[in-house]
């Protein structure tokens, strides 16, 4: 007769249970910011040595026949398996932000950030400076993140190409917890002296190489900000470089999705309207939302209703568009660290933390689900059953609190 013997629980915490808790919790990393997501520490069960501790309970039940995995010394038994630490997917994710001089002209530049007529207006850079800077200090363990500026730093006010130039190179590449160092590349964040046009499309083209060069299976994406339509279309003169609507951008967010690089689009206080046909620096007969919804379906990240694109009217819809696009690319997927042996089998998935009254438990030897699409639970992703992807409920709730716990069983003589 075989018997089920529980062997270990590994744990993955990447996220707290709420953001802004500040609760007194052990181990975890706490943030005051309440538009954002507090990151305790990865944990596992270890001894003093540091490696994974297994944790046994007395053997119950019975179960079917599995066949073994062996060794040179014959079948493995339950205590010799101690899995690895398991590990999230980390996805990529390449920031293309607008920095044109329309982000702090005077006429164009400054908002109500808070919606708030007592308090100053201040410039769509700063807004975007700072909710960049709160999603690295959120997300920075989470998501490997890089950087690309359009137009460059050294663009220049000139009416001409001058104004156009974009780095060939992203400001900072793709790495893990870059938000220091793209924190250190941007402009200030009380800065009145960028400049330049809205080459959007050579940032993308910048983005889409970098991601391209990437050796990796990890998930890639684009978020893309800007406060206006393209211009700057490589090849052009003056002043048709400036008033004629750059028609490469959706070529290039095309060929991004093609390559499996979604292309999200933030747009900073769009209008629902059509540009003048003068010559003002800007696209004529050009309704830059109409251009946007455009790309966020080329992009392959269109929104149901009407605005597929997000568009931010102040700061906080600016950071909330930010929040929802990095939930999104946060992936379900969980390594396992090494193949679950076949004589072993996952007999408890928990999301959230112990203590949480809404903690997700699926139990039981036959717990994975069929269809992700439709059901809540988990399945393993590979046929060599080391690594799992949490689905339906599961996926959402583990988005939220950013912890899963593991249990294997073993069937033994």
């Amino acid at each position: 007769m075989q018997r089920p013997l529980f062997v270990t629980v590994a744990s993955l915490a990447l996220l707290s249970a709420c953001p802004g808790d500040d609760k007194d919790t052990a181990g975890a990393n706490t943030n005051p910011d309440t538009t954002g997501i507090e990151l305790p520490p990865i944990t596992t069960a270890t001894d003093t040595t540091g490696e994974p501790e297994p944790t046994t309970t007395a053997p119950t039940g019975t179960g079917p026949d599995v066949t073994g995995t062996t060794t040179e010394d014959g079948p493995l038994v339950c205590d010799e398996f101690v899995p690895m630490a398991i590990e999230p997917v980390i996805p990529r994710v390449m920031l293309v932000l607008d920095k044109s001089g329309s982000m702090v002209s005077n006429e164009s530049g400054f908002w109500d950030h808070d919606s708030d007529p007592m308090t100053p207006d201040i410039t769509r850079w700063m807004s975007l400076h700072s909710v960049v800077e709160s999603i690295f200090t959120n997300l920075d363990a989470v998501i490997n993140f890089g950087a690309v500026l359009f137009p460059a730093l050294t663009a220049t006010s000139a009416y001409g190409p001058a104004a156009c130039p974009v780095d060939s190179d992203p400001l900072v590449p793709i790495g893990t917890q870059t938000g220091a160092a793209i924190l250190a590349a941007l402009p200030p964040a009380d800065t009145t002296s960028i400049a330049g046009g809205t080459p959007a499309a050579a940032g993308i083209a910048v983005a889409l190489e970098e991601l391209a060069s990437l050796q990796d299976s990890e998930p890639k994406f684009i978020i893309l900000v800007t406060d206006g339509a393209a211009n700057c279309k490589e090849g052009t003169m003056t002043p048709e470089l400036f008033n004629a609507y750059d028609d490469n951008l959706p070529m290039v967010v095309a060929e991004a999705q093609a390559m499996g690089f979604p292309t999200y689009v933030i747009g900073i206080d769009i209008e629902d309207v059509f540009s003048p046909v003068i010559v003002d620096g800007n696209p004529d007969d050009t309704n830059t939302y109409e251009k946007l919804n455009e790309l966020a379906e080329l992009g392959g990240t269109a929104r149901p209703g009407d605005e597929k694109f997000y568009n931010a009217s102040n700061q906080t819809e600016l950071q909330d568009a930010l929040n929802a696009i990095t939930k999104q690319v946060l992936s379900c997927e969980i390594k396992l660290g090494e193949p679950v042996p076949n004589n072993f089998y996952i007999q408890r998935v928990e999301v959230g933390a112990d203590d949480d009254a809404d903690q997700q438990v699926y139990e039981g030897q036959d717990t994975q689900v069929a269809n992700c699409d439709a059901e809540a639970g988990w399945k393993y992703t590979t046929e060599a059953r080391d690594a799992i992807i949490l689905c339906g409920d599961a996926c959402e709730y583990y988005k939220e609190t950013g912890v899963v716990q593991i249990e294997y069983g073993c069937f033994t003589e």
